[in-house]
Parts: structure tokens; sequence; C-alpha cells
């Protein structure tokens, strides 16, 4: 069987019904140029059962420079606060349960905590080729990163090969207090990637791929503390981290106008820790411009090899102590919905509400660690 370059974007299209994009700005590439320069902005509130808020305003711009030659632009504002409580200075309630930092606390000469990050991110790309700078700047961390991506088609289009790679290098800053010492410090990270996209038929996808990061530098929190030999010390990390995984995922395309995504990722890195995540997704199209999709994900993984749940001295083990759960054992499960609408489908022939697009979503989470949330997000889309 084989089938044209036309027929494989329209498989794919086929495949990733649910790949519902809230931007509205299609992927880079020669067939996904837009034809005149498109602008969209994108808010987004989050907040939590203790009035954690996170609020993004993003923008994204592309257009044509010349020929197949694209250029995009994304920025994001991010304002998140964290409200002060009332509890005495150095109890257990004031203390975040899982980082062990301290809380501000009201009345005490403290005010709500907020920070803001400020990300641009820019690129170009041409013909299977594309080059993009990466910036996100906070009070006490600038991260930047500079990445290159090739693919190519094979076998009549109906294969593509993908190879990427980035550097990235950090600057760390932490703001001092009475039980911060970490110094100026800075991280750096060599990324490579290989995917492959296989037409199996024109309604299946099949895509996979290998990834491998060395990381060299600042590794833990320095903020946070851990409690060992009776008494809470900084948190401490080897200096480097070798990182592998693979990943396989599968679209298919259903005759009811939804689509099944099933994902597998096996991940192992030096530090003796070995994940396995399994994922699916339902999409559906409840009617013209309106995506119901359903999700779930189960993940599990093995601890470091200097995770403890308690060290007997100040030394943990070989020098190295970490408060961080995502380094202990875990298993965890995550599932839930969205709904997303898109206005430019169901009232084209309005000029103002066709600019908009919204969304909203539920997820269920709870791990082995007694951690359990309800996460709910809504997305308003304005398109200029």
């Amino acid at each position: 069987m084989q089938l044209s370059a036309r027929a494989l974007r329209l498989a794919l299209v086929l495949a990733g019904l649910a790949a519902f994009g809230s931007a509205g700005i299609p992927p880079a590439g020669a067939d996904a140029l837009p034809d005149e320069p498109m602008v969209s902005s994108l808010f987004r509130f989050f907040t939590d059962s203790k009035h954690v808020a996170v609020r993004s305003l993003m923008g994204d711009y592309a257009t044509v420079v010349k020929g197949t030659t694209a250029f995009t632009v994304h920025v994001n504002n991010e304002h998140v606060t964290i409200p002060a409580i009332s509890a005495p200075a150095g109890t257990q309630e004031a203390v975040d349960a899982i980082t062990t930092a301290s809380r501000p606390i009201s009345g005490n000469a403290y005010q709500d905590y907020v920070k803001v990050r400020n990300e641009f991110q820019g690129g170009v790309s041409s013909r299977g080729r594309s080059l993009d700078y990466y910036l996100s700047h906070e009070t006490d961390y600038l991260g930047q990163q500079l990445s290159g991506h090739y693919d190519r088609d094979l076998h009549d289009a109906l294969l593509n090969l993908s190879f990427g790679t980035s550097y990235g290098w950090d600057a760390i800053k932490p703001l001092q207090d009475s039980d911060t010492n970490t110094g100026n410090a800075s991280k750096r990270t060599m990324h490579w990637n290989v995917v492959a996209t296989q037409v199996l038929r024109p309604t299946t996808v099949l895509r996979a791929g290998l990834e491998y990061n060395i990381v060299h530098g600042l590794q833990h929190n320095p903020y946070r503390n851990v409690y060992a030999g009776g008494t809470n010390v900084p948190e401490r990390h080897p200096d480097e981290r070798q990182r592998r995984d693979l990943f396989l995922k599968l679209n298919q395309y259903l005759s009811n106008r939804s689509s099944l995504k099933f994902n597998y990722r096996l991940y192992n890195d030096d530090w003796g820790v070995t994940s396995h995540e399994l994922g699916a997704d339902l999409s559906q199209y409840i009617t013209h411009g309106v995506i119901v999709r359903y999700g779930y994900r189960y993940y599990t993984q093995t601890s470091a090899d200097f995770y403890r749940p308690e060290y007997l001295t100040t030394d943990g083990i070989d020098g190295y102590r970490t408060g961080d759960y995502r380094l202990g054992p875990l298993s965890s499960h995550l599932f839930g919905g969205t709904l997303s609408v898109d206005l430019a489908q169901l009232a084209a022939e309005h000029n103002l509400w066709r600019r908009f697009g919204m969304s909203v979503n539920y997820e269920r989470y709870f791990n082995n660690n007694n951690y359990s949330a309800n996460i709910v997000e809504t997305a308003l889309d304005f398109r200029f």
C-alpha cells in the first residue's frame, strides 16, 4: 500500500483528531505555513484549595518570511501568588509539607509571596529544518536554550525521520534567607533525540523515539531542607546526571469522528531511577468545533540510590540528601477530561465571536504517598 504526501497529511490529521490547538497557530513546516501573519493570545488562570494562584498571559505570532521560511514568536508573562497563612513561625503549619520551605505568615510583617516569570521563544523553520532560542527569566533563575531540528520524509512520505539536539545553560542565584546558604550556581544540559513516525494505514500512525540528556551543575532545590540526623539540613544532589528514555505512541482514528491515542514511556538514569508510564486518550467531536477528550495515565518508578525516607546522619548517603518526593518510590494515577470549544467553527459568520476559543479541563490525581488533588483549569483564547 502506498499513499501520496497529501494522503499522508490527511492520515496524520485524522489520527490526531484530538490535537485542538489553543493558540490557533499550526506547527511550522512547508505544508503548515500561514497565508498571512497570525497573532493570537491566551489567558490562563489556575488556583488550588490552598488559594495558590497562577496567572499566565501568552501571545503567539507566526508569519512567512520568504518562500517556505516561517518565523514564530511566543511570549508568556506568569504571576504565581502564594498567600500568607496564620501560623506561628517555625511550626509545622508554617512549613510546606512537600518542600519544607517556609510559607509566608500573615500578621508577622509577612505578605503574600509573588513570583514573576517572563518567557520568550523565537524560531525560524524551512523545509524540515528549524532553529529555536528559548529564554526564561525569574528573580533567582535565568534559563536559556538553543535547539535545532531536522526531519525528512521517506518511502513516499509514509515514514518521517526526525533528529533534534539542544544546549541549555542556566544561571541560578538563590535568594538568601536564614536557612538558605547556597551561593550562585549554574546548570548545563545537552539533549539529543531521534523520532520515527510511520503511517501504518490511512487512519493509523505509529511514533517511536529515543532521548538522551547529560546534565551538569546544580540539580537540587536550594530552598529545600531535609530532615537528617535529627535536624534540618540543606538538600544535596549529585552534580552530574545522565537521563535516557524511550517512548511509543499509537494514534488510531475511528469512524465516528473520534480517535484513540495510546502511549508508553520507559525512563532510566544513572541516579538509579527507572520509571514506566502508560496512558490512553479518547477524543470525540460532539459537533463541528466542539471536542471532548477523556484521558488516563498510570506512572510508577523506583527511587534514587541516595533516597531514604529517613537519614540517620546529616551526611545522608555518600554526602547526598533529598527531600524531593519525585526521587522516591512512586506510583500514581491521573484521569480526567477536557471540553474544547472553537467559536471560529460555531460562529464563523460573527466577526467577534469567531475570534474566541475556550476550554475546561478537570483532572483527578492520587499517588501512593497519600497525596491527591483535583485539578480544574479553564482557558480563554482570543485570536487577533
